[in-house]
C-alpha cells in the first residue's frame, strides 16, 4: 500500500504499497518460494474487501504521526480479459474512487477520481505505473510515466503535469520486526525522479524501501517503508510503519 504523490495514494498509505506488491498463494519449492508472488495477495482485490490498518508515520526528527488507513474494494469489473478494481481509500471519501487493474502478470496503477462539494480532482497515468507480480530476486522494472492531475472548481481547471522516471527493484526474502511481530518479508527497492513541467525547481528523487509480507495473517500487507527524497539540495526522510490491523476482511 506507494513513490508517489501524496494525495489519495497516501491515504491508502502502506497498503498501496502492498497493492504493488504480487499475487497468489505460496508454493512449496524452493523455487517458487524465491520470487516475490507470496507477498502479493489476490484478496487485497477483490469486490467488498476492507482493511483499515493504524499506521505510524515520522518525517526526519519530528514526532510521529499517527493515522488510519482505509481500503474497500467497491467495484471489480472483466472486461475483455482485464480485471479492472476500484478503490475507496477514506472512510468519508464515498465520491473518491482510486483505478487498478490486474493483467499481463502485474497490477497496473491508472490513476483516481475524487468529486466534491463544487470541485473535482483527477488523477491519470500514462502509461499505467506496472508491478510485475512475480519478480526474481534482483530483478529491476522501468518505466517512464507522464502523471496529469487536474482541479476543477467554479473558477476554471488547474493542471499539472509531470514526467515520472522508475525503477523497481525486488531484493528478495528477509525477516522483519515491527509492531505486528516477526514476519517474513519482500523487500522492494523503488526510485523515482520527478520533474514537473514548467517547473524545474520542483525536480526531486525518491528512493524508497519496502518491506510486505510474504506469510503469516496479514499476507500482502505492507509492514514498513522508508522513503528518501532529494529536492533543491534538501534531503527528507519519511518512515512509514503499521502499528494495529483493525479489520482484515477479505473476500
Amino acid at each position: 500500500m506507494t513513490r508517489h504523490p501524496r494525495t489519495f495514494i497516501a491515504m491508502t498509505g502502506l497498503l498501496s504499497a502492498a497493492l504493488l506488491a504480487a499475487c497468489g498463494g505460496g508454493g512449496d519449492s524452493s523455487e517458487e518460494a524465491k520470487n516475490s508472488s507470496d507477498c502479493f495477495n489476490a484478496g487485497f482485490y477483490r469486490k467488498d474487501t476492507q482493511i483499515y490498518v493504524s499506521q505510524s508515520s515520522r518525517l526526519n526528527d519530528a514526532p510521529a504521526l499517527a493515522s488510519l488507513v482505509y481500503h474497500w474494494v467497491t467495484s471489480q469489473t472483466e472486461e475483455n480479459g482485464i480485471n479492472n478494481i476500484y478503490i475507496n481509500p477514506a472512510p468519508n471519501s464515498g465520491r473518491t474512487s482510486l483505478h487498478y487493474s490486474i493483467e499481463g502478470g502485474a497490477l497496473l496503477y491508472h490513476g483516481y477520481n475524487a468529486f466534491n462539494i463544487g470541485s473535482t480532482s483527477r488523477q491519470s497515468l500514462a502509461p499505467p505505473r506496472q508491478s510485475v507480480i512475480a519478480m526474481e530476486p534482483g530483478q529491476t522494472t522501468s518505466q517512464t510515466i507522464v502523471q496529469t492531475d487536474s482541479f476543477s472548481n467554479a473558477d476554471g481547471e488547474t493542471k499539472t503535469v509531470t514526467t515520472l522516471a522508475e525503477t523497481r527493484t525486488y531484493a528478495g526474502r528477509e525477516t522483519i520486526t515491527t509492531a505486528l511481530g516477526t514476519v517474513e518479508a519482500c523487500r522492494f527497492v523503488s526510485t523515482v525522479a520527478a520533474s514537473q513541467e514548467g517547473q524545474p525547481g520542483a525536480s526531486r528523487e525518491t528512493q524508497t524501501t519496502t518491506w510486505v509480507a510474504a506469510a503469516g495473517p496479514y499476507r500482502g500487507l505492507t509492514l514498513q517503508e522508508i522513503a528518501v527524497t532529494h529536492q533543491a539540495g534538501k534531503t527528507d526522510t519519511l518512515v512509514t510503519e503499521t502499528s494495529q490491523v483493525n479489520r482484515f476482511d477479505l473476500r
